[in-house]
């Protein structure tokens, strides 16, 4: 009792008599910050290192041929052929297939003897409108996952709008751009379907492609931007950063087929960057093969698109996708931005007008770099511990 009775005085006593009463009802009167203090945040610019220094750290994340045919990069058929082939993988979204059947139409005939058009038969019959649809090629819009077709010179058979969700698939199988649930109406409207020039599977023999003969040494990181035409997507923008961060090469390319959409939310073309593009995809390659040799390290981020949009044939490249693999294994990739927020606290790709390519180069460069930076932390440490992890020797500890 008597320490419960003591327990109530202390807990309910009375201030003491020389405190401020100014000053306890200044405190009283603040109010307390209970916001936790940031952490600090990553340095968004690792140190540089000179160009050969950064090419023999890279040595050994080059990747390989086989690895380069799984991630989708252009490879040659033939020595010194500049013939390309892709092998694209299906993409890892899910999908939803709707499949309906036509309960009218007619029995199939082995033969076709029975309701037999004409089309494809042996006869000579003339050909028709239909014919000609039937020569189309059928593609899958990348957007809304709806199949189109359109002739062979490059004219839609039927022109139809395009109801998509330009944002990705979240963990909570909602689209990003609306939240609203997978299998929803699209949430964004274009006037047509588009496709990206390749089809999951094998693709080529692919004409245009070049390849540098000579060594010229030197690391850089590529970024480009596409648009969509009507022979997919083509290159529209460029920009090379050299190992010390500067730019090296920049230009807005004029696509050699019609545009269908510019695809500005992403790319940040617009009409109005075409119009005053005066280099062709020929120029770009000769400009690139200025300063691009056979061991030349190329950077960049799901590198296998920009090669492609270039049409460049080349093996010494390494790809920020294969350094820092997703968690849950390929083909799922972590993008551009996540790493940048995550690994150098910047970022990118959040600008209303688009990306642009000088910053995704520079960022590409940057996680690079900071690879190489914690490996050389990882080996000193290794170093440094290397005594301690000697094996006992008893003569030695007896000594």
């Amino acid at each position: 009792m008597h320490f419960c009775t003591h327990w109530h005085d202390w807990f309910y006593q009375e201030p003491d008599a020389t405190v401020d009463p100014a000053g306890a009802a200044a405190r009283r009167r603040k109010p307390r910050d209970r916001r936790r203090s940031p952490a600090a945040a990553p340095p968004s610019t690792p140190q540089r290192i000179s160009a050969e220094e950064l090419a023999e750290a890279l040595r050994p994340h080059l990747l390989s041929p086989k690895r380069m045919w799984a991630l989708g990069y252009p490879l040659e058929i033939e020595p010194n052929s500049c013939k390309a082939v892709v092998y694209v993988n299906p993409p890892p979204r899910p999908r939803l297939h709707f499949t309906s059947f036509d309960v009218n139409a007619p029995e199939f005939v082995p033969g076709g003897s029975q309701g037999d058009s004409g089309r494809g038969s042996l006869g000579s019959s003339p050909r028709s409108d239909s014919d000609e649809e039937a020569d189309a090629v059928e593609h899958l819009c990348v957007r809304c996952d709806k199949t189109f077709r359109m002739t062979r010179e490059g004219e839609y058979v039927v022109e139809e709008s395009c109801v998509y969700h330009w944002g990705r698939i979240g963990g909570d199988s909602r689209h990003t751009c609306c939240e609203a649930p997978l299998g929803s109406k699209g949430c964004t409207s274009a006037r047509f379907h588009v496709w990206s020039g390749t089809k999951p599977g094998m693709n080529g023999p692919l004409k245009g492609y070049v390849r540098a003969r000579s060594p010229r040494g030197g690391v850089y990181a590529v970024d480009t931007e596409m648009c969509y035409t009507t022979a997919g997507l083509e290159l529209a923008s460029i920009a090379v950063i050299a190992a010390d961060g500067r730019l090296v090469y920049r230009s807005l390319v004029k696509p050699s087929s019609p545009v269908v959409d510019h695809n500005t939310r992403f790319s940040g073309i617009r009409p109005r960057d075409l119009a005053r593009a005066t280099k062709t995809l020929r120029d770009v390659q000769n400009d690139i093969l200025g300063f691009v040799g056979s061991d030349t390290i190329l950077i960049g981020h799901a590198l296998e698109n920009d090669l492609r949009a270039l049409k460049l044939l080349h093996s010494a490249v390494v790809d920020t996708c294969a350094l820092y693999p997703h968690s849950r294994g390929f083909p799922l990739r972590r993008s551009l931005r996540a790493l940048s927020q995550e690994l150098l606290g910047r970022s990118v790709q959040r600008s209303s007008s688009g990306h642009s390519p000088l910053e995704d180069a520079r960022a590409a460069m940057d996680l690079v770099l900071l690879k190489v930076h914690e490996e050389r932390a990882q080996r000193h440490r290794v170093a440094t511990q290397l005594p301690i992890l000697q094996p006992y020797d008893p003569l030695i500890s007896a000594a």
